[in-house]
């Protein structure tokens, strides 16, 4: 019977000891590829005199396609950082619940000398 109340005391000590669970912030974060130079359309031959004599000799489909690549790597850079954004989002998070999670441990740390 002795051995029985020690043990029940031991259990209700310890149980009293593990108030809070302090629980670890996970995060598994990657960054984007920001679409490199190689990406960006090269500007057609074509319109090569256009800067000083504000004339082409392209034709139609020419300018066209340039202006389909152009659309197509601007909507990679917008894309680049809309995930961007979305990382800093996860990162700030990722802070905010490792700070919880120290704040959590110290006052666990502090609360078992008192």
């Amino acid at each position: 019977m002795k051995r029985l109340a020690t043990a029940l005391g031991i259990l209700l000590a310890a149980a009293s000891n593990a108030q809070a669970f302090c629980s670890e912030p996970y995060g598994r974060f990657s960054a984007p590829n920001a679409p490199g130079s190689f990406d960006r359309p090269d500007v057609p031959y074509c319109l090569s005199s256009y800067k000083w004599s504000g004339k082409h000799e392209c034709d139609s489909w020419e300018i066209d396609s340039y202006k389909r690549e152009v659309e197509e790597y601007i909507e990679k850079l917008n894309s680049f950082v809309n995930e961007a954004n979305e990382l800093s989002q996860q990162a700030s998070r990722f802070a905010r619940e490792a700070y919880d999670y120290a704040r959590c441990e110290a006052d666990e740390t502090s609360s078992q000398h008192q």
